[in-house]
């Protein structure tokens, strides 16, 4: 934890614990482009009554589609309690095809994690349990490999996702990433709030990915804002992102 007269760093569970707040209304200009993205490429993948796990499902702005788009099954999860509780929250009296839980990426297929080490390793055993003798369709992890070492997140969804399976990922560009992270404004302090980034070149996500099996499927899109025009539509926040790649997306199959 570190902190500076500007910025706020902090572990990233805790950072999205106070972001959840105002996560959702923000004007995050990447988590537009995110949506653009996600609701031009994720439907052609649910087939019905199809099982999708989403990594690090935040708030739930993409878990809320997968029900749309009719997948049968959704097992969201998200390191940030106060995501998870937003979550909960859209989901109302809950829905019986939504599970939620819990779970440190970092230490989910950890020897060393057990039901002494405290935080989320609860959810994480009560996780563990739930994807045994299932047959997982598919993931998708939107804007959280950035929090990631590459290894961490490609090794654990390789022990999900069984062949012939899909990974639909998204990240902040490099090229975004090479001058920014994520983080938000927090408005009690004035301080902007920064969990811990890790900024991936396209050549290290797809080296790594290939490592555990996953191969390209239609190609790397790289999104940004284009022009002025393109900036007024997405918000005042856009405007100072104009000609920056911001946003990278890709479908990987395992083989």
């Amino acid at each position: 934890m570190s902190s500076s007269s500007t910025h706020h760093h902090l572990p990233t569970s805790q950072a999205y614990d106070l972001w959840s707040q105002v996560y959702d209304t923000d004007g995050n200009v990447l988590q537009q482009l995110d949506d653009i993205y996600i609701t031009t490429v994720l439907p052609p993948l649910i087939t019905p009554n199809s099982t999708v796990v989403e990594l690090g499902c935040g708030t739930g702005r993409n878990t809320l589609k997968l029900v749309e788009y009719g997948a049968g099954r959704v097992i969201a999860v998200d390191n940030s309690r106060g995501m998870l509780e937003k979550l909960v929250e859209k989901l109302g009296g809950g829905d019986e095809r939504v599970e939620v839980f819990e779970v440190d990426l970092n230490r989910f297929y950890s020897d060393t994690t057990s039901s002494s080490t405290g935080g989320g390793s609860d959810g994480e055993e009560k996780f563990r349990k739930t994807l045994e003798g299932i047959e997982i369709n598919g993931v998708i992890s939107t804007l959280v490999l950035e929090h990631l070492p590459l290894s961490t997140f490609f090794s654990s969804v390789s022990k999900i996702l069984p062949p012939t399976g899909w990974l639909l990922l998204t990240n902040m560009h490099w090229d975004m990433g090479a001058i920014s992270s994520a983080g938000f404004l927090d408005t009690t302090t004035g301080k902007k709030v920064k969990p811990v980034s890790i900024n991936h070149t396209k050549e290290e996500i797809l080296e790594e990915a290939g490592k555990w099996g996953f191969v390209v499927e239609g190609g790397v899109v790289e999104t940004g804002v284009r022009d002025l025009e393109h900036a007024r539509g997405l918000g005042r926040r856009a405007e100072k992102w104009v000609g920056v790649l911001m946003h990278v997306g890709v479908v990987f199959r395992r083989v």
